[in-house]
């Protein structure tokens, strides 16, 4: 072999190499982002967050968030903060979780009467029973598409507590818990792997023109769209009705389980900054 084709045989190798590694290589891990002018995040200066929910394809008008806890299906409109870093209050400028404080309002539980009439019921979520205060979900949004769950104090942003919230249903209907947990249930064991339970998108909105300097290059804020879709999920019926207490015939036949689901659409910013996924 001379010197010509020896050269090309180690050309050769040296390109399947490159491919081979272009192969196996991981894929980019995505990152939240965020932004701020003239004043930038920092501990001493953190970035309040606010969300409220918004439609999406198949959930149209103000209550836009279903979930489903055994027989019920709960329709609600929802709000979200981040007031304090404990909270999920912004520092960075990447990251692989988002932090929120997300509160489920004007709930109504569907009921059907005869053929082709629906309503709802009044529907109360986490309210303590001794403060009469709503205690907010927190919800943790990895990169990587799976969440944790609880309600409670934290002191830091990627914390969860292990308190469980609620949703009582009219005056003594059922009283439903939502415990603290993972979703989905796999990514406590496997947290790097890809999962949907949230999926990221990003959206821009025109700002005022005297603020448009802060918004470089367009003068638009980057927004973060998420879009729920927990599956799987831990419940079960504290009491009420749906246990046989006081009205009805009979308990429900099934009174916990595994098969919850949230399904919504949550946008969430920063007030004069902004806030998306890359």
């Amino acid at each position: 072999m001379d010197r010509g084709e020896m050269r090309r045989v180690r050309m050769t190798l040296g390109l399947a190499l490159i491919c081979a590694m272009a192969l196996t290589a991981p894929a980019m891990a995505h990152n939240f982002t965020a932004s701020r002018l003239p004043k930038a995040l920092s501990e001493e200066l953190p970035g309040k967050t606010k969300g409220f929910s918004v439609e999406s394809e198949k959930l149209t008008g103000e209550r836009n968030q279903q979930l489903k806890f055994g027989g019920f299906e709960i329709l609600c409109a929802a709000k979200a903060h981040a007031n304090t870093i404990g909270e999920g209050a912004v520092t960075w400028a990447t990251s692989t979780t988002f932090s929120t404080e997300v509160v489920f309002t004007k709930c109504l539980t569907v009921v059907h009467f005869g053929g082709n009439v629906t309503g709802g019921l009044p529907t109360r979520f986490s309210v303590n029973l001794e403060t009469h205060k709503v205690e907010p979900l927190k919800i943790v949004y990895h990169q990587n598409g799976f969440t944790e769950i609880g309600t409670g104090e934290t002191e830091g942003e990627v914390e969860i507590a292990p308190g469980a919230a609620s949703f009582g249903i009219a005056p003594k209907i059922c009283q439903i818990e939502w415990p603290a947990q993972t979703v989905p249930i796999g990514a406590i064991k496997k947290p790097e792997a890809e999962y949907s339970a949230a999926k990221f998108s990003n959206k821009f909105v025109p700002v005022e023109e005297k603020l448009q300097k802060n918004f470089p290059p367009k003068g638009e804020q980057e927004r973060l769209l998420i879009a729920n879709a927990f599956k799987g999920m831990e419940w079960r019926f504290l009491g009420g009705q749906c246990l046989g207490e006081g009205g009805f015939e009979q308990e429900a036949k099934k009174t916990e389980g595994k098969t919850a689901s949230y399904t919504g659409t949550l946008e969430e910013l920063i007030p004069g900054g902004n806030l998306g996924f890359e």
